[in-house]
């Protein structure tokens, strides 16, 4: 469904919802935003299939949409003024994966010359490329409300991909690995310490993959697994409540999870399924992602405490997925329609 092949980095990106996207990939999918007053309402599309990607604390949604042409573009989502198409980088591709409270757009889009770049959009100056660790691609994942951004670039000769933080008007800082070339960041908080989250691999078999957790100033550490081979985190609160998923035997089931400095990493119950995952959380603790039912299909859910989970439905399909939550409650994501 989604062009992954295009750069390795969206494999990163879209790692904790292709199989969600797999299963629907024969439907139409529309962003959405969800409250506990208004239920979830279709956002609508500016062509094919939509995805919301995140929410500020103001309400501007952002995600992509399909064009005819097969491609994807990024768009910003406001109240008044519905679905803005956000431009690219001189190529005919873009996704946007995450909003701060400033309005500050962050994602990857194509240049003139193919590659994808790491950008920044704002109302006032429009797309402007990050750049790269000196090699040839880029994304950026999550912005803080400090502008502190994070994602994951290629270096010089694209023989390494690593995770990466970058202060405003710096340069990016590459965050290392947990052992062999690889690291992809997808979550920063606005902490002091800027604290980032991802996934890297362990060693030059790129299996397994586990969660990390990444301060200012030191070293990855490594947050384990619920028991299988792999983890990855995709979510941080100021409070470094960390969220993601972890991976039993083979890879599957995955199941969501919490990790805490006190508690380490819990599984977070379902709605009756194999495969669950956390997307993100909140300054509330409330987390969003997706679980599997009993039976077939996969629903939106938010968990109000690591031990109760909500049903937080579709659009009307079989298939939802959140993918982010601001301090509000509201929450945005994709569903299919039938």
């Amino acid at each position: 469904m989604l062009r992954l092949a295009r750069t390795w980095l969206w494999l990163s990106v879209f790692a904790a919802t292709l199989t969600v996207q797999t299963s629907a990939q024969n439907t139409t999918t529309h962003a959405f935003l969800w409250s506990s007053t208004a239920g979830m309402q279709d956002l609508g599309s500016l062509g094919g299939s939509s995805y919301a990607s995140g929410i500020n604390n103001t309400g501007q949604v952002v995600g992509y949409y399909a064009t005819p042409e097969g491609s994807y573009r990024a768009f910003l989502w406001t109240f008044g003024g519905g679905m803005q198409d956000l431009g690219t980088l001189g190529g005919d591709f873009a996704i946007a994966s995450g909003i701060n409270s400033a309005g500050q757009v962050v994602g990857g889009a194509s240049t003139a010359s193919g590659a994808v770049h790491a950008f920044l959009w704002t109302a006032t100056s429009g797309m402007q490329d990050l750049g790269t660790l000196g090699g040839t691609s880029s994304s950026a994942v999550a912005i803080n409300d400090l502008g502190d951004v994070t994602g994951s670039a290629s270096g010089v000769g694209d023989i390494r991909v690593v995770a990466f933080r970058q202060a405003p008007g710096k340069k990016m800082y590459g965050l290392g690995t947990l052992g062999y070339r690889y690291s992809y960041g997808y979550a920063i908080n606005a902490a002091a310490a800027a604290t980032v989250v991802g996934a890297s691999p362990l060693n030059k078999n790129l299996t397994p993959n586990h969660a990390f957790i990444c301060r200012k100033g030191a070293h990855m550490v490594d947050l384990g697994t619920l028991g299988g081979d792999d983890s990855t985190a995709l979510g941080i609160s100021q409070s470094e409540q960390v969220v993601g998923w972890s991976a039993f035997n083979g890879g599957y089931p995955f199941q969501a999870f919490l990790w805490t400095a006190t508690s380490g990493m819990q599984a977070l119950p379902t709605l009756g399924g194999q495969n669950s995952a956390a997307q993100a959380i909140n300054g509330k603790s409330q987390i969003v992602g997706f679980s599997d039912l009993s039976q077939a299909g996969t629903h939106a859910v938010l968990w109000t405490t690591p031990n109760q989970i909500q049903d937080l439905g579709t659009l009307g399909g079989n298939y939802a997925v959140a993918q982010g939550i601001n301090d509000l409650g509201q929450v945005v994501g994709w569903s299919t329609l039938q």
